[in-house]
C-alpha cells in the first residue's frame, strides 16, 4: 500500500500534536504515529520494550473491551472514525508507566491513526512494537487477510455485515491468562478478575515507589510470576494457575512465539480444559473447534431454535458438543468464527 503522507490534515485530528510520522504496516493499512506532550517528564528511550494495553469502545456495538477489563476477543468492525477509544501503552523499563493512546480510522481513509500521549520521544523500535501490537489486536497480517477472504466466500452474510475478525489482546500471553479467567464463572466475574489483575499490578508498582504510575496495566509474565498467591487470593484456585503459567513463560518452558498449530494443541497449561484450550486456539487464529460452554447452549436455543440439553451434573456431553460442531461444519475451518 502506498505510504502517503497525511501530515497536512493531522491538525484536524489533533491540533496540539507535537510531531507526526507516517508508517506502513508490513501487511496492512498505513499507520500514522502522532506524539503529543509529556505526562511525567520521562521519555521512551531507544532499546526499551513497549508493552501495549488498551481500553476500547466499539462504536458499532457500544460494547467496551480492553486489556484492563479482559473482554477480548470481541467483535470488531474496522471502518469507523474513532472505533477504539482510550487505548493506553506502558513503557517497560526500570519504571513501568502508562500513557493514553487513541487509535482511529478517519472516514474515507485507508490508514489508521495512532495518537500517543505521555511520551515526547518514541524510538523506531518503540514505534515498531506499538504497530506490531495494534496489528495483532486488529488481525491485520497477511494470514488474517487471507482467512477473512476465504471465510467471506463461505459466509456471504458475514461479509455483508462487515464481520470477519475477532478482536484480541496485544499479546498471546494476555489472551491465555484471560482465557483461564473465563472458566466456571459468569462473564462479568471474569471481567472483574481481569481488572483486578491490573489493580494488583498498579499496587505493586506503587509499592516500588514508582509514584508516576497512575494506570494499572495487565501484568507481563515477569510481573505476574513475581506475585505471591496471597496477593491474588480473590482469584481462588486460579491464582496458582496464573502464577504457574507466568513462571513457565519466564523460564522458557512455554513459548508463545511459535507459528505451529500443533505446538499449541499439545501444550499443557495448568487449569486449561477443552473450553479454555479452544478459546486460546481461536485467539491464535485457528477457528475449527468451538469453545463450548453453557452460554453456547443458550445461544443455540435462542438463535437457532436448537434445544441442546445439558446434564444435570457434570460437563456438557461429547454428543452435544459434536452436534454443535456439526451445525457449523459448513463453515469449516472457521466454525468458531461463524459462531461468533
Amino acid at each position: 500500500m502506498e505510504n502517503r503522507s497525511a501530515v497536512a490534515n493531522s491538525k484536524d485530528i489533533n491540533e496540539s500534536a507535537t510531531s507526526s510520522q507516517i508508517h506502513t504496516l508490513p501487511d496492512g493499512p498505513t499507520v500514522e504515529v502522532m506524539v503529543k506532550g509529556k505526562a511525567d517528564g520521562k521519555v521512551a528511550s531507544p532499546g526499551k520494550q513497549i508493552k501495549f494495553h488498551f481500553i476500547a469502545k466499539l462504536r458499532d456495538t457500544g460494547c467496551t473491551v480492553g486489556s484492563t477489563i479482559g473482554a477480548a476477543p470481541h467483535q470488531f468492525c474496522l471502518g469507523f472514525e474513532k472505533v477504539l477509544k482510550g487505548l493506553s501503552i506502558g513503557i517497560e523499563d526500570d519504571s513501568i508507566r502508562s500513557a493514553l493512546t487513541f487509535i482511529s480510522q478517519p472516514p474515507g481513509e485507508d490508514h489508521l491513526v495512532i495518537t500517543v500521549y505521555g511520551a515526547t520521544i518514541l524510538s523506531s523500535k518503540d514505534e515498531g512494537a506499538i504497530q506490531s501490537q495494534v496489528k495483532r489486536m486488529l488481525r491485520l497480517s497477511d494470514k488474517d487477510e487471507q482467512d477473512v477472504t476465504y471465510f467471506h466466500k463461505l459466509h456471504p452474510h458475514a461479509e455483508a455485515k462487515g464481520f470477519g475478525r475477532l478482536f484480541r489482546s496485544p499479546t498471546l500471553f494476555e489472551d491465555v491468562a484471560k482465557s483461564l479467567l473465563l472458566c466456571f464463572c459468569p462473564w462479568k466475574t471474569s471481567l472483574d478478575r481481569a481488572k483486578a489483575l491490573c489493580d494488583v499490578q498498579l499496587k505493586k508498582v506503587r509499592m516500588l515507589k514508582r509514584k508516576s504510575a497512575n494506570i494499572g496495566d495487565f501484568p507481563s509474565p515477569r510481573e505476574l510470576a513475581s506475585f505471591r498467591e496471597e496477593e491474588l487470593k480473590k482469584f481462588g484456585y486460579r491464582a496458582g494457575d496464573l502464577i504457574k503459567l507466568a513462571k513457565q513463560v519466564v523460564d522458557g518452558k512455554i513459548k508463545f512465539d511459535s507459528a505451529d498449530e500443533g505446538y499449541y494443541s499439545k501444550l499443557k497449561i495448568n487449569g486449561a480444559g477443552p473450553f479454555t484450550t479452544n478459546t486460546i486456539m481461536m485467539c491464535i487464529g485457528h477457528y475449527h473447534n468451538i469453545p463450548i460452554d453453557t452460554e453456547t447452549l443458550r445461544h443455540m436455543k435462542e438463535f437457532h431454535g436448537l434445544n441442546m440439553r445439558k446434564r444435570k451434573k457434570g460437563p456438557i456431553s461429547v454428543e452435544t458438543k459434536a452436534k454443535i460442531q456439526e451445525f457449523y461444519k459448513i463453515y469449516h475451518p472457521f466454525e468458531s468464527l461463524a459462531y461468533w
